[in-house]
C-alpha cells in the first residue's frame, strides 16, 4: 500500500514549514502508521512534514519535487490553483508530454514499493499537482472522481496487487489508513 500526501501548510511564499503546519502535521502523523518506508520529495517543507508526523526519512526522490522544466508554464498554472483531478485528466490528455509525466510518476511511486514485504505500507510526501497528476498516471478514470485538488496533508491511498494499482481512494487530512 502507497499513501502519498501533500505537504503540511508553509509559511506565505516560503519553502519551510509554519507553525500551524506543523502542529497539523504532528495531529496527521499521530493517526496514521506505521510505515515501512517514509519517502519525499527533497524540498525542505515535504521533509519538514515527514518529521513533523514523527517519521524519519528514508530517502528523498528528486523528481517528486517538481514538474519537468519544459512542462512549468503548464503546471506552474494549474499546479497553485488547487485544481481538480478531472481538469488535470482533461489537461493529461491534450498535452502527450504531461501524459508521459503522469505515468512516470506512477512507475517512481510503484517502484518505491519494490522489497516491501506483503501487507506492507509506504508513506510518501510531496507536492499538490504532482500527486494529482501521477495518480492519473497510475489510475486514469479511477483518480478522475477524486474530487477537487489536495488541501495541505491530504493525498491519495494505492494499492498494489503485484502487477497493477488496484483500488484508489482520497484521504483527508484527519484519516489514517
Amino acid at each position: 500500500m502507497l499513501e502519498h500526501r501533500r505537504h503540511g501548510q508553509r509559511l506565505p511564499g516560503g519553502t519551510h514549514l509554519s507553525a500551524e503546519g506543523v502542529r497539523k502535521a504532528r495531529i496527521v502523523g499521530n493517526s496514521i502508521g506505521p510505515f515501512y518506508r517514509v519517502v519525499t520529495s527533497p524540498r525542505p517543507r515535504a521533509i519538514e512534514t515527514a518529521v513533523a508526523m514523527g517519521f524519519a526519512v528514508d530517502y528523498e526522490i528528486p523528481e517528486l519535487a517538481r514538474f519537468p522544466e519544459d512542462l512549468e508554464p503548464t503546471a506552474g498554472t494549474i499546479a497553485g490553483a488547487r485544481i481538480p483531478f478531472d481538469a488535470w485528466a482533461r489537461e493529461i490528455k491534450h498535452n502527450p508530454r504531461l501524459k508521459e509525466y503522469a505515468e512516470t510518476q506512477a512507475f517512481l511511486w510503484r517502484s518505491a514499493l519494490d522489497d516491501v514485504p506483503d501487507g506492507g505500507h509506504i508513506l510518501m510526501i510531496s507536492h499538490g499537482g504532482i500527486i494529482e497528476v501521477g495518480a492519473l498516471g497510475a489510475d486514469f478514470e479511477g483518480a478522475r472522481g477524486l474530487g477537487d485538488g489536495l488541501h495541505y496533508l491530504e493525498g491519495v491511498r494505492l494499492e498494489w496487487t503485484g502487477t497493477k494499482w488496484g483500488r484508489m481512494e482520497r484521504v483527508r487530512s484527519d484519516e489514517g489508513p
